[in-house]
C-alpha cells in the first residue's frame, strides 16, 4: 500500500531529509520514543526490553569464550548495535564493561567493521572525560570490545526524573565539550551527542561514551554510504539531516540540544523521525527563557548560538563553547582547537563575530596612538629627569643674550647609548614593561584538584591558566589518592602540558 504524500513529507523530500542510498531505496528514520535509539527493521526496541532469552544466551556464550581471563557479572544494558556486560578482569582484579554484537549481527561484515571502528578511533582518545578502551577481540564468533566501567548514571537516567539544576547542567555540558574538543582537535567527530551516551560517575564527573558511529574524517566512506544519514533525530543538526557534510560543530550542536533537554526537561522539538528532521532543518527551538525562566542569560545565549541552524554562525570549537556555558566567554577569544575539517568538498573557515572584530580594531587603534605619544614624549621626559644644576652648566638665556638665527634649527642632542640595565634605571617609571605569562594545561585519571603556589585554581583539566615567569609549586590532589608535586621553572610564554595518573591509597 503506497503511502499518502504529505504536505510536510513533500517538504521534508524537497529539503533532501529523506536521502537515497546507491540501491535508490529510501533510508528508514525511526528510533525508540523513550531512549530515542535508532531502531532496526524491526522496528522493536531491545534497549528497553533487556530482559530477552537472547541476551541471557548470548551471555552465555560470552561467558564460555572468556573462561579463566575475564568473569561475566550481569547485563548493564544494549544499545541500538551491541550489548553491553559488566565483567571481572580475573588478571588485573578489576571491573570492566564488555560491548557484544549478537551472534546474528555478526554476519554483516559492514556492521562488524563499524563496531571494530568504535574501538579503533575511541582508543585514539586519550582524555579523563571519554571512556577508556582496553582492547578489541573477534572469537567464537563473537565480536567485542573490552573498555573501563564507569560506576554511575547516564545523563538520560538522570533527566528522566526532571529538570537538572542549573550549575550541574553548566559542570556537565563544560566537561562534556572539551571533551569533544579533545576528539575534534584528533579529526573525530561523535554524530551520536546524547544523554544516553553521556555517563555521570559516582564522584560527578562526566564521561562520553559511545563512538559507534564515528569516524576520522580523513578515513574512506567506504562504511556509511553516500547520503546515509546516522544519528537520533532529536539531536541531529540540520546539516546531519540533510545527508551533507559533519565536522564539529554538528556535535556541538547536538550537545546544545541535550543542554535544551536537561534544563527543560524535554527536547525542543518532538513527533515521528521525519517530522523531527524537519524541525531540525526549518524551525527554531522553543524559547528557554519560556521554558525554564531561571536559565542565566550568559547560558542562553551560548546554547542558542550552539543551536544556529548555520554551522557557520556556531562557535568556531567547542572551547569557546565550554567557556561561554561556564560564563567566561566576555571578550575575543583564541582559539585551542580548530574545528574539524569536512569529510569532502572545499574548506570551513571559522567565522568571528562582527562585534568582536570592532573591539579588535578599536583596541589595536587606541594602543597605535598611545604608543607615538609615548614615542615623541620620552626623550623630553628622560631629559627633564635627568637635568640637574650644575657649576659648570651654561648661564640662562636672558633678553641681553645673543639669539640663534631665524634659518637656524634647534634639535634636541642625541643621547649616548648606554647599556639596557642604566637605561631602564634612568627611564624609571617611563618604562613600560609587558607582563608575561605562560600557559598551563592539566589533566588526570582521576579527577583532581590542581593548586599553584598553595592556591587552588581548579580540578582538572586545566585549560590554559596563566602562571608568571619564575619557579612556581605545582601540586594536584584527590581524597583516596597519592598526592603529586612537582617545581616549574616558568620562563618566557612557552606552554606546560603536565598529564597524572594518581596511585589510590592502600588501606591495610
Amino acid at each position: 500500500m503506497r503511502r499518502r504524500a504529505t504536505p510536510l513529507r513533500e517538504s521534508a523530500r524537497a529539503a533532501g531529509i529523506y536521502q537515497c542510498v546507491p540501491s535508490h531505496r529510501v533510508i528508514a528514520l525511526s528510533e525508540c520514543l523513550k531512549c530515542h535509539t535508532p531502531l532496526p527493521g524491526s522496528g522493536s526496541c531491545s534497549h528497553c526490553d533487556i530482559s530477552t532469552p537472547e541476551l541471557e544466551e548470548l551471555g552465555d556464550r560470552l561467558a564460555a569464550a572468556l573462561e579463566g581471563r575475564y568473569e561475566i557479572l550481569r547485563l548493564l544494558g544494549r544499545g541500538g548495535m551491541a550489548a553491553v556486560y559488566l565483567a571481572k578482569d580475573l588478571v588485573l582484579e578489576r571491573e570492566v564493561a564488555i560491548k557484544v554484537l549478537p551472534p546474528d549481527m555478526s554476519r554483516d561484515p559492514q556492521l562488524i567493521r563499524r563496531f571494530q571502528q568504535e574501538a579503533k578511533t575511541a582508543a585514539k582518545l586519550d582524555h579523563p572525560n571519554i571512556i577508556p578502551i582496553y582492547r578489541v577481540e573477534s572469537e567464537a564468533g563473537l565480536v567485542y570490545i573490552v573498555m573501563k566501567y564507569v560506576s554511575g548514571q547516564s545523563l538520560e537516567e538522570l533527566a528522566s526524573r526532571g529538570p537538572l539544576p542549573i550549575p550541574q547542567v553548566r559542570h556537565i555540558l563544560r566537561e562534556a565539550a572539551l571533551a569533544l574538543g579533545h576528539a575534534h582537535r584528533r579529526r573525530v567527530v561523535h554524530r551520536d551527542v546524547k544523554p544516553a551516551n553521556i555517563m555521570v560517575d559516582e564522584d560527578g564527573r562526566v564521561v562520553l561514551t559511545d563512538f559507534g558511529i564515528s569516524k576520522a574524517v580523513r578515513s574512506s566512506t567506504e562504511l556509511t554510504g553516500s547520503g546515509a544519514i546516522l544519528g537520533t533525530p532529536h539531536y541531529m543538526a540540520p546539516e546531519q539531516a540533510r545527508g551533507h557534510e559533519v565536522d564539529g560543530r554538528t556535535d556541538q550542536y547536538a550537545l546544545a540540544i541535550v543542554g535544551h533537554r536537561v534544563l527543560t526537561g524535554k527536547a525542543p522539538f518532538d513527533g515521528d523521525a521525519q517530522a523531527i528532521l524537519y524541525q531540525q532543518v526549518f524551525e527554531s527551538a522553543p524559547s528557554l527563557l519560556d521554558r525554564r525562566p531561571d536559565t542565566p542569560s550568559d547560558m542562553r545565549r551560548a546554547l542558542d548560538t550552539a543551536m544556529a541552524k548555520d554551522a557557520k554562525s556556531r562557535f568556531a570549537t567547542m572551547e569557546e563553547f565550554a567557556a561561554a556555558l561556564s560564563g567566561e566567554r566576555s571578550g575575543p577569544t583564541t582559539v585551542v582547537s580548530a574545528p574539524v575539517a569536512p569529510q569532502a568538498g572545499g574548506h570551513i573557515t571559522p567565522v568571528q563575530g562582527h562585534g568582536h572584530t570592532a573591539g579588535v580594531f578599536v583596541a589595536l587603534g587606541t594602543a597605535a596612538v598611545l604608543a607615538l605619544l609615548l614615542w615623541f614624549a620620552l626623550p623630553t621626559l628622560l631629559a627633564l629627569t635627568e637635568r640637574k644644576p650644575s657649576a659648570g652648566a651654561p648661564a640662562a638665556v636672558t633678553a641681553d643674550s645673543p639669539r640663534p638665527r631665524a634659518s637656524a634649527v634647534t634639535r634636541p642632542a642625541r643621547p649616548r647609548a648606554e647599556p639596557k640595565a642604566t637605561q631602564e634605571r634612568k627611564a624609571g617609571s617611563a618604562t613600560l614593561r609587558a607582563v608575561r605569562y605562560a600557559r598551563l594545561t592539566v589533566s588526570s585519571e582521576p579527577r583532581a584538584t590542581v593548586y599553584v603556589d598553595g592556591v587552588a585554581v581548579g580540578r582538572t583539566p586545566i585549560l590554559n591558566h596563566q602562571l608568571r615567569t619564575g619557579v612556581r609549586q605545582l601540586r594536584i590532589q584527590q581524597s583516596g589518592y597519592h598526592a603529586q608535586a612537582e617545581k616549574l621553572d616558568v620562563k618566557g610564554t612557552t606552554p606546560i602540558t603536565r598529564r597524572y595518573k594518581l596511585r589510590p591509597i592502600t588501606r591495610r
